[in-house]
């Protein structure tokens, strides 16, 4: 068998080294945070959406309901049930989710009374549903989003006027 040479054996001494930096090296990039894990509640909003949105809908909407039985202030599962009340029609039900969505946390879901704006639209209550998007309009920055409103709001506009 042949002996190693000088070069043979740095080699090896250097893979080494480097294994062994490799096995302790950190498995996050430098600056960036582990994601926390999620809070059981949300864990449980999470599959209630996805049943909802899939094969078992009332399953998922009676899970949504046992939340807000533990927490009533609850702004997230008030606002999937105020969309899931409009998808299927409920738009007086929609509508105080909308409110209640909107008094629990404004700031997190401005699109809040967007929705509201087309739910009393659809209730025909023209001017309350003016006043719900025309409060939209100064929470939202998109032009596209902001357009849209602005259509809206003058299709709303003309039924008013006779």
């Amino acid at each position: 068998m042949k002996k190693w040479g000088k070069p043979q054996l740095i080699a090896v001494a250097v893979a080494l080294v480097v294994i062994v930096l490799l096995v302790m090296a950190p498995r996050t990039a430098p600056g960036t945070v582990e994601a926390a894990p999620m809070d059981p509640t949300e864990i449980q909003l999470a599959e209630a959406v996805a049943l909802v949105n899939g094969a078992e809908p009332m399953r998922g909407i009676m899970m949504l309901r046992e939340i807000l039985e533990k927490d009533p202030g609850n702004a997230e599962a008030h606002w999937h049930l105020g969309l899931f009340s409009v998808q299927s029609g409920q738009f007086d039900k929609a509508a105080e989710r909308f409110h209640k969505v909107i008094e629990l946390d404004e700031a997190g879901h401005p699109e809040a009374w967007f929705y509201l704006g087309r739910t009393q639209a659809t209730l025909d209550s023209i001017p309350q549903a003016l006043e719900s998007l025309r409060k939209y309009r100064t929470l939202t920055q998109d032009t596209a989003i902001l357009h849209g409103v602005d259509r809206l709001v003058k299709e709303l506009e003309n039924e008013l006027t006779p």
